[in-house]
C-alpha cells in the first residue's frame, strides 16, 4: 500500500473515530489533555514551590541566629588573634558553624573579608557578588554559588554551595556588613528529590483514576453508539429488503397489467390500420395513437430497466457492476473498461451502497465530464472492498451536488466513504469504500 493511500485511511479512520466518541466523549477526550497539562504545570509549580520555601526557611534560621550574635554588640574589628574578633568567632562557631554550614565570612562595604572561619582569609579583598550587594541594601538573599570563583577556592571541590546573604547591624541598627553563609546544597538535593518522588507519585496516582473514569466513559460512550448503529443497520437491511420486495412487485406489475395490454393494444392497432385504406383520415388518426402506445411502452422499458437495475445488485457486487456498465454502454456510447479483483463479497447493505454510489458517479460523467472513455476498477485492501471509477473529462468544477452528498452519508453510516479529486491526466478520480463483514477470510 502506497504512503499516500496509508495517510489517506490513517486520517479517514480518525476522522470517523472523532466523530463516533460525539461530543461527550470529545469533551472527555478535552478533559483528559487538559487535567495531563494542569497536572504537568501543577507538579513542577509544587517542586518550585517546596525548594524556595526550603530555601526562605534555612534562610530565616540563620537571620534569627545573627539577629542573637547582633544582640551582643560583637564586632570582629580586632582583626584575627584580638580579642573582639576571638569573642565573634566564638559565638559564630557556636551558634553557625557545623552541620550543614562549611564556611561563614562577613563582607564589610567595600569587598573585604572583615571576618571568615578561615582565618586566612579575613583582609581579603574580592569584588563583591550581586546578593552580598542586596544584603548591604538590607535584603535578604541567597544564591546557588559557583566554587570556581576565587572567593570560593577552599570549597571548589565541594561542588555546588547555597549562599546565604544576611544584613549585619550594629548597635544604632546601620548596617555595617553582610554575612555569606555557605551551606551544603546535597540535603535539599535530597529532600526535594523525595518530594518530588511523591508529588509525582500523587499525581501519577490521580491521573490513572482519571484517565481510567474517562476510559471507561469513552468505552460506554462507544458501546451505545455500535450498539445503536447495529441497530440502525438491521433496520436498514429490513427496509431494503422491503423495497427490493416492492420492486420486485412493481416490476411484475409493470410487465404483466401494462405491458401485457399495451403490446395487445399495439397490435389491436396496427390490425386495425391493415383494414383501412391508405387515405382513409380514421388511418391518420389510428397512426397517431400507435405513436403515443410506442413512446408510452418506451417508457416502460426504461422504467424497468431501472428497476431490474437494483434487481441485479442479488447476483454480487461484479455481476451488478457489469450489467449497470453495459446499460451505460447502449445509453451512453461510452467506452467503459471494468476490472474487479474481490474474494470476499460485502453484505447486501453496503454493496447496495457501493453499487448506488458507481450509479451517482456514472450519472454525473454522463452529465457533466464531458468523457469519452471510463475505466472502473475494485480491489481488496484492509477488510474493506474500494471501487475506484476514473474518467478522461473536464474534471472536478463547481460545487459537488446533493447526490454526492447523499452518496457520502449513505456509506459514512455503514463505515465506508467516498473520495472526489481531479486526475493528473485530466479527469476526474470518484473513489467510495465499504468495510467487508467481520468474519469474512
Amino acid at each position: 500500500m502506497s504512503s499516500r493511500s496509508w495517510r489517506r485511511r490513517v486520517v479517514h479512520s480518525v476522522r470517523a473515530d472523532w466523530s463516533e466518541v460525539g461530543s461527550l466523549g470529545r469533551l472527555a477526550f478535552a478533559g483528559i489533555v487538559l487535567s495531563l497539562v494542569v497536572t504537568i504545570v501543577l507538579g513542577f509549580s509544587i517542586q518550585n514551590a517546596t525548594r524556595r520555601h526550603l530555601l526562605a526557611a534555612r534562610g530565616q534560621i540563620l537571620a534569627n541566629v545573627i539577629e542573637e550574635i547582633e544582640a551582643q554588640h560583637l564586632r570582629p574589628s580586632s582583626g584575627p588573634g584580638g580579642s573582639s574578633y576571638e569573642a565573634f568567632d566564638q559565638e559564630v562557631r557556636l551558634r553557625l558553624i557545623g552541620g550543614e554550614t562549611l564556611r561563614v565570612k562577613l563582607w564589610a562595604p567595600d569587598g573585604t573579608i572583615l571576618y571568615s572561619d578561615d582565618s586566612g582569609l579575613v583582609g581579603s579583598v574580592f569584588k563583591l557578588s550581586p546578593p552580598a550587594l542586596s544584603a548591604l541594601r538590607g535584603e535578604q538573599t541567597y544564591n546557588i554559588s559557583d566554587t570556581s570563583d576565587p572567593a570560593h577556592a577552599d570549597e571548589s571541590s565541594v561542588g555546588s554551595l547555597i549562599e546565604f546573604y544576611i544584613p549585619y547591624h550594629d548597635s544604632t541598627g546601620r548596617i555595617i556588613g553582610a554575612f555569606e553563609v555557605e551551606q551544603r546544597i546535597d540535603t535539599l538535593q535530597e529532600t526535594l528529590q523525595r518530594v518530588g518522588v511523591n508529588v509525582w507519585l500523587t499525581i501519577g496516582s490521580g491521573l490513572l483514576l482519571l484517565g481510567g473514569f474517562m476510559l471507561a466513559l469513552l468505552l460506554a460512550r462507544a458501546r451505545a453508539f455500535n450498539r445503536r448503529r447495529r441497530q440502525v443497520e438491521s433496520l436498514v437491511g429490513e427496509i431494503l429488503k422491503a423495497q427490493e420486495n416492492e420492486r420486485r412487485r412493481i416490476v411484475g406489475a409493470l410487465h404483466d397489467d401494462i405491458g401485457q395490454p399495451l403490446y395487445r393494444l399495439l397490435y389491436g392497432l396496427e390490425g386495425g390500420k391493415s383494414r383501412l385504406p391508405a387515405d382513409s383520415p380514421i388511418r391518420s388518426e389510428l397512426d397517431r395513437l400507435e405513436g403515443i402506445v410506442r413512446d408510452i411502452d418506451a417508457t416502460l422499458r426504461t422504467e424497468l430497466r431501472v428497476l431490474h437495475r437494483g434487481l441485479a445488485e442479488d447476483l454480487g457486487l461484479e455481476a451488478a457492476l457489469a450489467q449497470l456498465l453495459d446499460a451505460t454502454r447502449q445509453e451512453t456510447g461510452l467506452s467503459i473498461d471494468l476490472s474487479v479483483n474481490v474474494t470476499n463479497e460485502p453484505d447486501p447493505i453496503p454493496r447496495s451502497a457501493l453499487l448506488r454510489a458507481a450509479q451517482e458517479a456514472l450519472t454525473n460523467i454522463r452529465k457533466h465530464s464531458g468523457a469519452g472513455s471510463v475505466s472502473v476498477g475494485v480491489w481488496e485492501e484492509n477488510r474493506e472492498v474500494i471501487m475506484e471509477i476514473s474518467d478522461d473529462g473536464f474534471g472536478v468544477k463547481g460545487p459537488r451536488g446533493l447526490g454526492l452528498t447523499t452518496t457520502r452519508e449513505r456509506l459514512e453510516s455503514i463505515g465506508g466513504g467516498v473520495e472526489v479529486r481531479p486526475r493528473r491526466e485530466g479527469g476526474t478520480v470518484f473513489r467510495a469504500w465499504v468495510p467487508l463483514p467481520e468474519s469474512g477470510a
